[in-house]
């Protein structure tokens, strides 16, 4: 029997209460070339969002730029409706979609 999942403040706010099956859910998201802080724009809003801090800034001319750590990146999908500009995205799930 599985337990029902603790939902975060987050997921209380977005109304999002199910858990995810974890067999669905990839081990690592991608930003697309699409993204704000790419273009020279102070966009951290994944970041701000990723519950594991997986979403990196490092500085770079020009601006920031974001890389995901992948050993901590579990693929909760918690940075992809946080994107302005969908540059966010987990190829595994879009399969399955």
């Amino acid at each position: 029997m599985s337990e029902a999942p603790i939902p975060t403040r987050r997921n209380f706010l977005l109304g999002r209460f199910a858990a995810a099956d974890p067999a669905t859910q990839p081990s690592t998201a991608v930003i697309a070339p699409t993204c704000l802080a790419f273009h020279g724009v102070a966009c951290m809003s994944c970041r701000d969002a990723c519950p594991t801090g997986a979403v990196r800034f490092a500085l770079a001319v020009g601006g920031a730029r974001p890389w995901i750590e992948a050993d901590a990146c579990t693929g909760c999908r918690e940075c992809v409706p946080a994107c302005p500009v969908d540059a966010i995205h987990l190829p595994a799930a879009e399969a399955t979609i």
